[in-house]
């Protein structure tokens, strides 16, 4: 527990909560910060849904799938997740 002391907090969260897919599925949404990874042993979403995106179709999610390789997206921010970002109200 000392160690996560030491951790910033998304460094924390990383090990917390880990996604049930790799980066290695070529996704350029792995590094937008509207990206929203499956967890690890989460039931709900189908086996191919690898995660959604908080920005496209708000307040529903759009889906991403894996065997869909999303290379270009509208609109990609590079970045981590954040469920909220007061900056983007002001």
């Amino acid at each position: 527990m000392a160690d996560t002391k030491q951790l910033t907090p998304d460094q924390f969260l990383a090990t917390v909560l880990v996604p049930e897919f790799s980066r290695d599925t070529g996704h350029m949404c792995w590094d937008c910060k509207h990206f929203k990874p499956v967890l690890k042993g989460s039931k709900f979403p189908p086996a191919d849904t690898i995660g959604w995106c908080a920005q496209i179709h708000w307040p529903f999610f759009w889906c991403v799938t894996d065997f869909n390789v999303v290379k270009k997206c509208y609109v990609f921010e590079k970045g981590v997740y954040a469920p909220y970002q007061p900056a983007r109200f002001k």
